[in-house]
């Protein structure tokens, strides 16, 4: 008995899709959900969010994002800090924060990791807290770079090349 050319068209489909990829991007956006209730993480949502950004199919292009992720991150935060400090809703001094987190990167021959960067210290002085500056970029620190850790240790131990379906 032939199959429906409906059903030959839909394996077809499917066929295409990188299925590893999907299930070890979603195995460490889990993981992160999860670890983050255990560890009762603020806003562990960034753990996840992380994970999903920087798992490639590829351990070399999860360690390249990763550590871009990371470095922009660090230097997002400690110049969203500085800046949230001093800036009492300047966009004079927002532009001189966004403007610094974007060379910066570029200085240490990291390109992409001035958009992280960005976001970062745009996340920390723009998002209404009650808390003080310095705790919001640690916490937004941390969690990112648990969510990078997460996904790197899945990138590791699952299809460690998984560029085909």
């Amino acid at each position: 008995m032939a199959k429906p050319a409906g059903s030959i068209q839909l394996i077809a489909w499917l066929s295409r899709v990188n299925w590893k990829h999907g299930i070890k991007t979603t195995i460490a956006a889990c993981l992160c959900l999860v670890l983050g209730r255990v560890f009762r993480l603020s806003q562990g949502y960034w753990a996840c969010v992380s994970a999903i950004v920087v798992l490639q199919s590829t351990v070399r292009d999860t360690w390249t994002i990763s550590l871009d992720r990371i470095v922009g991150t660090a230097i997002g935060a400690v110049i969203g800090w500085g800046a949230g400090n001093v800036w009492h809703g300047s966009p004079l001094v927002y532009a001189l924060a966004i403007l610094m987190c974007m060379v910066l990167p570029q200085l240490m021959q990291l390109k992409n990791a001035g958009r992280m960067a960005g976001v970062t210290a745009s996340i920390i002085m723009l998002i209404p807290s009650h808390l003080p500056y310095w705790k919001t970029a640690a916490e937004r620190f941390f969690e990112v770079s648990f969510g990078v850790l997460v996904a790197l240790a899945v990138s590791r131990t699952l299809w460690r090349e998984s560029s085909a379906p």
